[in-house]
């Protein structure tokens, strides 16, 4: 269990040194984001984990021994992550903006890309257009992307199935009642300020 008290750091960190797939974690190997079916990978798993609620995306290790993979690993790990192009990606396919940043922890040495997806989606985020090379849909426009466990215990981002919508349904919810929670506080808050002010001014002038 990863303390409440460790650093963003030592969080990233840690998600190097010890990977492993969850539903709030996908690790891929490496991947070239310039091509059609790295953009593709990239795409369904940072839609999916914002339907989620928000998670990482760690890229350069082997997805059935979490250990970490040097063949197609690029020349230049920052260049080819740049936050730019992945931002590009994400905004290109998904139905409503939101940002991601790309983090570089390293392993005995070695840079990793972390992507972060934040929390705090509101409406189901959908694919906005198609993604074909060869004849082959890679990404099909309306697509839904959730983080799914089959039956056999395996963690993947998937379309959604009926299954799936009750527990994106919840978190969608749950996320507007924190922001209807914010609003009143703030409000709140200035209107009790103001009735304190009032009273003041009051026992001033008595």
């Amino acid at each position: 269990v990863r303390s409440i008290r460790m650093s963003a750091s030592d969080f990233l960190r840690d998600l190097v040194t010890t990977p492993r797939d969850s539903l709030s974690i996908e690790i891929k190997a490496w991947i070239d984001p310039k091509t059609p079916e790295g953009e593709a990978k990239i795409a369904k798993c940072v839609l999916a984990l914002r339907n989620h609620g928000g998670g990482f995306m760690i890229i350069g290790f082997d997805n059935l021994s979490s250990e970490p993979l040097t063949l197609d690993r690029p020349t230049n790990v920052r260049t080819a992550f740049h936050a730019d192009t992945i931002q590009l990606i994400a905004t290109r396919y998904a139905s409503e903006s939101f940002e991601v940043t790309v983090h570089f922890p390293e392993r005995e040495g070695v840079e990793f890309p972390v992507i972060e997806v934040p929390a705090g989606v509101r409406t189901p985020v959908a694919a906005k257009c198609d993604l074909v090379e060869n004849g082959q849909s890679l990404i099909r426009k309306d697509a839904l992307f959730v983080r799914s466990l089959n039956s056999s215990g395996v963690v993947s981002s998937t379309v959604a199935g009926w299954r799936d919508w009750p527990r994106l349904v919840e978190i969608c919810f749950d996320n507007r009642k924190a922001d209807i929670g914010r609003f009143l506080r703030r409000h709140l808050s200035g209107v009790s300020g103001h009735a304190r002010r009032i009273r003041a001014v009051g026992l001033a002038v008595a």
